[in-house]
């Protein structure tokens, strides 16, 4: 039996209702810019009502209804900073409200069982992709029977998308209605398809891609493009072309559902994104959006030099490569010369910045070392947690363990708080419980008589990630610890990590709030688990590849497993307080400060930009504000 309900916002709306907001109208009218009804009067370009659905998805502007034209200019450091691009374009099948709640989207209701195996979705009608064909459930099951269930294109099914050994039963029934069917409940389904994960589901065009699969298209073609993109198998030229964030930003002829799509690629000096003519929403006035004609990138050598051309007024609307905290004085100070203002955007990690310990360390010697609970709170007492807050984060953060946020459903308070006291004689005390004596120079030596050194990788690109790095090596040094600071470019920085081939390694700790959707730090979940990157692939390849985890972590892993089978968000809670409490005990990795929020720069000339916003990776902000209603007061 299925539990018919039918999810709606107020800032998406059909275009039925659209009409109570236009007067002095008897049928609802639609209006495009006006470099696009050129075209349409050349004969270049279909007209309007037949580019966008009879009932086009409507957003309300933050502010005001904008105006059309404009140049959003930002700036990226290359290929490895696309995912700022990417952030904004952000048109999942459903997706994160403003306020970090489920809300309609291409799909525009859903239905789900009492259970909550069965989830069946309602795609919008009439909706094409950028080259003008249409957007329908054949896209959807193209993706999920040809991609996702082509053991040569994924040889192991995401866990995100298959929770249990047994993959979903993928159903068209019409042209504009999908179902899936999972063997047991599974409580985050919707979710995730909010998340970034979930854009998967609407960037595979079949009609274009279809040309580079083996299944579909003739063996000759197939290899002549093979020759053509250099790639050394089918399999290699499919992945290559549909890579997301390739796909997008780097093939200008991949269709589009998004609101701009490329016209000069990455990585240009001057990589530049251009309204979408056929894109699928319409303000409150039926004016379809968006209202900004093209993005611009310039490309940067470095961060600092995007912080110099925010300060001089050259920086439109941007959160990335400003520095954080450590440049937010400055920033602020820079305002009125640089015509912006500074929107915060909170942060839902558990803390700014923590300690990841390499579980799956190459060295059978440091392996063991680090895998020793005594090691790592004594690494934690060592940490003086108030100096960094101090001098990083100018005493506005707060000294914490990687614990779930207050304001999370899985909030504990002692795993906030544990092992956060100054203790450099507690710490010293553990360590020599270990065996580590202090040997000549003051330098701790291992049980095997060669002297512990530890470093401690950091991407050079966030300075006050070095900066922190800098006092924790100051630290631990103090207690005998031989330590240094690794600064790498982030290439560098994902190739060792990665690898396991780090000691310990700096990150953010993601997941504060959203415990369940980004659970990287609780247990080895993700190939972002730096504690211990093979045991998560593990996890994630149900054990096919990476490294067998001990018995205390694979009860992690299963509990977590039976999580995404329960509904009850009580029986959540209970079953996650034993990860909670197992990370207290453990301290796989060591959180230091919460830091406090971030900005976005913001030119005074644009409008409908919310006052505040979240920063996360799973709220891949500012996608969900709607960067399609943002605008400028004349156009610009």
């Amino acid at each position: 039996m299925v539990n018919r309900v039918s999810f709606t916002a107020a800032v998406i709306l059909f275009s039925f209702a659209m009409c109570l907001f236009m007067q002095d109208q008897t049928a609802c009218a639609f209006q495009q810019s006006p470099t696009l009804e050129r075209l349409v009067n050349e004969g270049k370009l279909p007209p309007l009502e037949q580019r966008i659905p009879q009932q086009p998805v409507v957003v309300t502007p933050v502010t005001r209804p904008g105006a059309y034209g404009g140049v959003w200019r930002r700036a990226y450091t290359g290929l490895s900073d696309l995912v700022g691009a990417r952030r904004i374009l952000y048109d999942p099948l459903v997706r994160w409200s403003p306020e970090f709640k489920i809300i309609p989207n291409l799909a525009y209701k859903w239905e789900t069982d009492e259970e909550g195996r069965i989830f069946t979705f309602y795609l919008v009608r009439g909706v094409l992709w950028s080259d003008g064909h249409p957007f329908t459930a054949d896209d959807i099951l193209f993706y999920m029977e040809d991609i996702v269930f082509n053991k040569e294109l994924t040889p192991t099914i995401p866990k995100w998308l298959s929770p249990t050994e047994t993959p979903p039963k993928v159903t068209k029934l019409d042209d504009y209605t999908v179902r899936f069917e999972f063997d047991q409940p599974y409580s985050l389904f919707l979710q995730q398809l909010a998340c970034p994960q979930g854009m998967n589901f609407v960037t595979k065009p079949k009609h274009y891609l279809k040309q580079f699969h083996k299944k579909y298209a003739d063996p000759e073609q197939l290899q002549k493009l093979i020759e053509e993109k250099k790639a050394s198998t089918w399999v290699k030229l499919f992945l290559d072309m549909s890579d997301i964030q390739r796909a997008m930003f780097v093939n200008p002829e991949m269709p589009s559902l998004c609101a701009w799509v490329t016209k000069v690629p990455a990585p240009a000096r001057r990589f530049v994104l251009e309204r979408n003519p056929y894109y699928w929403k319409v303000d409150t006035k039926g004016n379809q959006l968006p209202y900004i004609d093209t993005i611009v990138h310039e490309l940067q050598a470095e961060s600092q030099t995007i912080v110099l051309k925010a300060i001089a007024g050259e920086i439109d609307m941007q959160g990335r490569r400003l520095g954080g905290m450590q440049n937010s004085v400055l920033l602020l100070a820079s305002a009125a010369q640089g015509n912006y203002v500074l929107v915060p955007k909170t942060s839902t990690a558990s803390v700014g910045v923590l300690l990841a310990p390499n579980l799956n360390h190459k060295d059978p010697q440091m392996r063991q070392i680090l895998s020793d609970s005594r090691f790592r709170r004594a690494l934690s007492l060592a940490l003086n947690r108030n100096e960094i807050n101090k001098i990083v984060y100018r005493g506005k953060g707060v000294p914490r363990q990687a614990a779930p946020l207050k304001e999370s459903d899985f909030y504990s308070e002692s795993y906030e708080k544990a092992y956060i006291q100054y203790d450099p004689a507690a710490a010293s005390s553990l360590l020599d419980e270990m065996g580590l004596k202090i040997g000549s120079g003051g330098k701790r030596i291992r049980p095997d008589g060669q002297p512990l050194r530890i470093s401690l990788d950091v991407m050079v690109s966030i300075q006050s990630w070095v900066d922190v790095a800098e006092i924790v090596a100051s630290n631990f040094k103090a207690v005998g610890i031989d330590t240094e600071v690794k600064s790498e470019s982030m290439e560098l920085f994902r190739q060792r990590t990665q690898n396991a081939e780090h000691d310990i390694a700096i990150w953010s700790g993601d997941g504060g709030l959203e415990c369940l959707l980004d659970p990287r730090w609780y247990f080895p979940y993700s190939a972002e688990s730096l504690q211990a990157p093979l045991f998560a692939q593990w996890f994630q390849s149900r054990g096919n590849r990476g490294e067998e985890p001990p018995a205390d972590i694979q009860m992690l892993m299963e509990t977590y497993n039976r999580i995404l089978r329960t509904v009850s968000l009580e029986k959540q809670k209970e079953l996650f307080r034993r990860i909670i409490d197992a990370n207290e005990q453990n301290l796989w990795v060591i959180g230091i400060v919460h830091d406090p929020p971030d900005y976005y720069v913001v030119s005074k000339k644009m409008i409908n930009v919310p006052k505040r916003d979240f920063q996360s990776w799973m709220y891949p902000n500012p996608g969900p504000i709607h960067p399609e209603q943002f605008s400028y007061t004349t156009g610009k």
